[in-house]
């Protein structure tokens, strides 16, 4: 016994440090309970805040030897966290540097280090005393999460040849050629093969020897070179047939240290997960025709729990004949949901720590109880989080809420709009955030946004209808691990709240006006005349004049000015119409629009039209005595008005007919026609007495030769022309041809439009010849007669 505790004591010792100085945990950050041949120790995780950990145990000479990875599963330490995050420290009993009095009383001294960011470390010292509180089994096995431990009771048992099974025959042959070794253990395999070595090298491959007061004890890591995994019933056992041997006084000692351990992974469903074990594992029982359960108990963090709680937390807790099965559903009280993110996707993984504690009897000398603690996660299931939509529109505000969230969730923060903004700042804009719990213990969060506020996108639909948009972005904070993730929201509501403008259109001297009485959205679009966006430099170009006090927007456009629409031509006028719209300011449709039309009576006039066509009315009143504008006519005698009444005569005649003469002047191409008075003449064969005055009226049109669809005014005044439908003033007028047996081309949206599909159109000055006296036209006008 002493020669084997003198080897591990070497063997462990070569890890000690320099003794560091430690001081005892401040109230509060360190946690301790014995609990069923374990220490357990606790660290508070808001106590370390960032600080990182290690620890250190003391053995009976006061010598601190850093636990690694490697010592920990060699001798019996395991160490993690707790399903809150805790640091956590769990002990064995038969571990290395415990202070054991007669396997009945055990003592523990750690020490742990504390290392701040900046790199200063402090050493804490924890000391534990735990009593046994249940007898030792003859045979007791642990399976760690990285370790497997099997002690044996060594007081020595009469040996009968039917205890000698395959592993004790096969192994006595060495035993009995190594008389002269103190210790040795011997490793057997499926395949009948053994391996001997001493104990020293056995060690230094990372397995654990010792013998205390009462007991032989053997641990192994899992995945070794002399462990083997075997098929049990269909699940994985990984198994190390280990036999310990040694010289003591006069004999030698051979103990059975064989260790089996389930390492299947359990099955999962959306919602539960089984973790089935074999019920025999050959392994461990020399005859299983004699076995015989005492007891199967299920635990939970490592306490046995009883059938009543079971039940309560909804575990299935089953015994068959071959297997031995734990089911849990998934969120069960007993274990712990946490928040996850993989790839901006918010899930949970839950976790809960199983315990599987069984006594059986083999044969009359085979009592054996096994544990196994069994650390379960799920995997990551996504969770999308659920945006309900809780708006009443009558109330004016969103009211939206998104959960369903863990504790370990954060809001950080909430993009409106463009704009983000921090849970704090949110009342600061007029928002409301409130955070609700739910009974399974996730949260809400419930955020108000007022209808009218800045970052809500409107739009007009329809009648009084308007859609309220708010556009969300949700970041969220994972806490415990540093982890970040966004969710978006788009939120509608389609409110009967629009009060539209209401339009009043008037016609004055010279002039179209409107007045708008403003509704409540109207301030948000932007006005257009026509197709011209309303600005300040086109209503001061254009002399309109604008007043808007709020309530009331009044426009009055002059009827030469640039915007208006001109529909007819006619003996008594023209007929001008001023289209006026509010369109939305980013896609530019019109919201509402309203048209005035106005009659504005005109003298002589001449139109020169892009299609080639001239246009052009004469007074009875330019001569004295008046002349009858029945008896005119152009240059070709059969070209007379297609509208005449007492007082005037409309002329209109494509530019290549009716005694029309072209010829150039520079860049322009001249035509040239004339409106000729016929005169009666006494007597008519050879006439020399005639009451009629003599009249003559030339009508010239110009035409930039590099751009024959553009027209020429004295005033250089312009109008574009859009193609597009013709109104009923364009369709008026050319029936009024047709009723006269003449046709006029289409000046927009046919062949005579130019390359940018537009037509130009002109009201041209032009002189009248009367009795030696030159007399001016009274109107210069640019007239659209299409499209809009």
């Amino acid at each position: 016994m002493h020669s084997l505790v003198s080897v591990g004591i070497i063997l462990f010792y070569t890890f000690v440090s320099q003794e560091v100085v430690s001081i005892p945990f401040p109230t509060g950050a360190v946690r301790t309970e014995c609990r069923d041949r374990y220490f357990w120790v606790w660290l508070d995780k808001s106590a370390l805040g960032e600080s990182s950990w290690s620890y250190s145990v003391l053995n009976e000479l006061g010598q601190r030897i850093p636990v690694t990875e490697h010592i920990a599963a060699q001798c019996g330490f395991t160490h993690g966290v707790d399903l809150y995050g805790n640091p956590e420290i769990r002990i064995s009993f038969l571990a290395c540097s415990i202070h054991n009095v007669f396997d009945q009383d055990f003592s523990l001294q750690l020490q742990v280090e504390v290392t701040s960011l900046d790199n200063l470390t402090t050493a804490y010292e924890v000391s534990m005393n735990c009593p046994l509180d249940v007898p030792w089994s003859p045979r007791e096995i642990v399976c760690e999460e990285n370790y497997m431990e099997v002690s044996v009771r060594r007081a020595v048992p009469g040996i009968t040849s039917e205890a000698l099974n395959e592993d004790w025959i096969a192994a006595w042959p060495v035993a009995q050629g190594a008389m002269n070794q103190v210790w040795q253990v011997i490793f057997h395999f499926q395949n009948d093969s053994l391996q001997d070595m001493m104990a020293t090298q056995a060690h230094a491959l990372g397995y654990g020897f010792n013998t205390t007061a009462t007991r032989v004890l053997f641990r192994s890591p899992y995945s070794t070179q002399q462990t083997e995994v075997t098929m049990v019933q269909g699940l994985e056992v990984e198994v190390a047939r280990a036999m310990v041997f040694y010289k003591q006084a006069w004999m030698i000692l051979m103990v059975d240290t064989a260790v089996a351990c389930p390492v299947n992974p359990p099955t999962f469903t959306a919602t539960t997960f089984r973790w089935p074990s074999p019920r025999i594992m050959p392994s461990l029982v020399a005859f299983p025709h004699q076995y015989k359960d005492e007891s199967i108990e299920m635990g939970v963090d490592g306490r046995r729990i009883d059938r009543t709680t079971i039940v309560q937390n909804g575990y299935i807790f089953l015994t068959d004949t071959n297997f031995i099965s734990i089911t849990v559903p998934i969120g069960a009280a007993g274990g712990l949901t946490e928040s996850d993110v993989i790839g901006n996707r918010y899930g949970t993984t839950y976790s809960i720590k199983l315990l599987l504690d069984r006594r059986w009897q083999g044969d009359e000398s085979d009592w054996t109880r096994h544990r196994i603690l069994k650390s379960i996660r799920t995997p990551f299931a996504p969770q999308m989080p659920v945006l309900i939509n809780n708006t009443v529109p009558e109330r004016g505000y969103f009211d939206v809420s998104i959960g369903n969230f863990l504790p370990d969730v954060e809001l950080t923060m909430i993009a409106i709009g463009a704009k983000p903004l921090m849970p704090p700042e949110l009342k600061e804009h007029g928002f409301s955030l409130e955070e609700v719990l739910n009974p399974n213990n996730t949260r809400v969060f419930i955020l108000k946004v007022p209808f009218s506020n800045p970052l809500v996108e409107q739009k007009y639909l329809y009648g009084n209808i308007r859609r309220y948009t708010l556009h969300l972005k949700y970041t969220f904070f994972l806490v415990p691990k540093s982890k970040s993730f966004t969710h978006p929201g788009v939120i509608e509501c389609e409110v009967p709240d629009v009060v539209l403008p209401v339009f009043e259109g008037f016609c004055e001297a010279g002039q179209i006006g409107l007045v708008m009485t403003r509704g409540n959205l109207d301030r948000y679009w932007i006005p257009y005349v026509g197709s011209l966006q309303l600005t300040n430099e086109l209503a001061v170009s254009q002399n309109y004049t604008v007043q808007d006090d709020g309530n009331y927007f009044y426009l009055l456009v002059p009827f030469l000015a640039t915007g208006l629409v001109y529909e007819d031509i006619s003996l008594h006028g023209v007929t001008a119409r001023l289209d006026f719209s509010l369109r939305d300011n980013k896609t530019l449709l019109a919201m509402v629009d309203f048209s005035r039309s106005c009659v504005f009576p005109t003298g002589k006039l001449l139109v020169c039209l892009s299609n080639g066509t001239m246009t052009a009315t004469i007074l009875s009143l330019d001569t004295k005595p008046e002349l009858n504008p029945r008896r005119t006519h152009l240059r070709d005698k059969n070209c007379r008005p297609v509208t005449v009444d007492e007082t005037k005569a409309l002329f209109t005649f494509p530019v290549a007919t009716c005694g029309t003469t072209r010829k150039f002047e520079g860049n322009y191409l001249v035509y040239e026609n004339e409106v000729i008075f016929e005169r009666e003449m006494i007597p008519e064969a050879n006439p020399i007495i005639t009451r009629d005055p003599q009249y003559r009226l030339t009508l010239r049109c110009r035409y930039r030769l590099n751009e024959t669809l553009r027209a020429w005014a004295q005033r250089l005044l312009r109008e574009w022309v859009t193609p597009g439908p013709y109104p009923l003033g364009l369709r008026a007028y050319q029936r009024k041809r047709a009723a006269n047996g003449q046709t006029i081309s289409q000046p927009a949206g046919g062949a005579s439009t130019d390359a940018k599909g537009k037509a130009w159109l002109w009201f041209l000055p032009f002189s009248v010849a009367l009795s030696g006296v030159a007399a001016t036209v009274d109107t210069i006008l640019p007239v659209q007669l299409f499209g809009r």
